[in-house]
């Protein structure tokens, strides 16, 4: 019951923070702009399969970006939409869709609440997720400091096919419900921000037990430490936060692992070095397992040149680590990509890229991505009004 009476109070809170955005009208700046796009080429295991079977694709984008006002006092509405679509014999068309509204209002001068509510869908061959969150939070922000907090609830449905068994999906979604708490504080200086914050998350789902008669209900305690900022040029953003997981049923065995963040983009004249590393967390319904740890990493090489063409080399590794299951699986990835601004909006784009995938107990062929495409952007923008 605790954990509902949190929820009315973050829904009767969001409210009030629209209601007095759309009282303040003294001087309103406006962004409207969208972006379509077309894609399509080729893959030779788009499921990365131990039977390799390629397929022809086509990809429609669309970004679609609001907003009215300003960082503090102002709303704003973004909405992304992807589907691909295959030869109906190899694979399934994926989706990935995202709507997301954000809202802030100043109650005073140092002191802005900002609320977020956002739902996410994704289906692909592998993985079928539906989610609604809301987030609402206070920052006090001062010339040498800020402080913040929030309070965030997220339903979610999740579904998985256990490809290690390659088994199929579970006949039904797993629901669940999060209530989240943060707190936190950062300090201000000339090289960045640096600050400390601590949050703690309840999960529970609305089935009592799983398809396999665990009780998937968890708790999690996350203190975190964390760093963004320019250096000699090059910005730099990084966090270290311990995870301590455990489970009321005692079904699976408690968690506790270092995740991070590390972010570094560095100009080098025409060329730009971009390297990322993350250890982070998702829900899984695997069977034995609650918890994806999953680590990534990459290094990307950018070059521009004749003002309108930009080529970048990459390389990428991404491994998901079951928890409980005893399984992983390691993508690694190595592609070169292309892009050409046409004028008008418009923007070519190629790219090609090899892949390999390693999963605990299947031989999975090497696949290539060879992929072109064409984008332009819409703007809608208006002059700055005053009433």
């Amino acid at each position: 019951m605790a954990y509902f009476k949190v929820l009315i109070f973050i829904i009767l809170v969001f409210p009030a923070t629209t209601s007095a955005l759309a009282q303040n009208t003294d001087r309103i700046a406006e962004i409207n702009s969208a972006t379509i796009g077309l894609r399509g080429g080729y893959d030779s295991n788009p499921t990365d399969g131990e039977r390799a079977r390629g397929s022809a694709f086509v990809t429609q984008a669309l970004n679609w970006d609001y907003a009215r006002g300003s960082n503090r006092d102002g709303y704003g509405l973004s909405l992304t939409m992807q589907n691909t679509t295959y030869h109906p014999r190899v694979i399934a068309a994926s989706l990935a869709n995202n709507l997301t509204f954000t809202a802030a209002t100043p109650l005073t001068e140092a002191l802005t609440l900002r609320g977020v509510l956002t739902a996410s869908n994704e289906q692909t061959w592998s993985r079928r997720q539906n989610a609604a969150l809301l987030r609402t939070r206070l920052e006090y922000d001062q010339e040498t400091f800020r402080l913040f907090g929030s309070l965030e609830a997220r339903a979610g449905a999740l579904n998985e096919r256990n490809y290690f068994a390659l088994g199929s999906f579970l006949p039904r979604d797993e629901n669940s419900l999060t209530v989240t708490t943060l707190a936190g504080a950062a300090y201000k200086t000339t090289y960045g921000e640096i600050g400390v914050s601590a949050s703690a998350a309840r999960t529970r789902y609305l089935e009592d037990y799983d398809y396999i008669g665990f009780r998937r209900d968890n708790d999690r305690v996350q203190p975190n430490l964390f760093y963004a900022g320019n250096v000699a040029g090059a910005t730099l953003e990084g966090s270290v936060s311990p995870l301590n997981a455990w489970f009321p049923a005692k079904d699976f065995d408690s968690l506790r692992r270092l995740l991070y963040t590390a972010k570094a983009k560095i100009p080098l004249g025409a060329f730009t070095v971009a390297l990322t590393s993350s250890r982070t967390t998702q829900e899984t319904t695997l069977p034995f397992s609650v918890i994806d740890l999953v680590t990534q990493h990459e290094a990307r090489l950018t070059a521009r040149f004749w003002e309108k063409n930009a080529v970048s080399l990459f390389v990428r590794q991404k491994i998901d680590d079951y928890y409980g299951l005893s399984a992983k699986a390691t993508t690694r990835s190595l592609g070169l990509e292309y892009a050409r601004n046409l004028d008008n909006g418009f923007a070519a784009t190629a790219a090609v890229t090899a892949r390999r995938v390693r999963e605990t107990g299947n031989s999975i062929p090497d696949a290539i991505n060879v992929m072109i495409g064409l984008q332009k952007q819409f703007e809608f923008s208006k002059a700055e009004k005053k009433s």
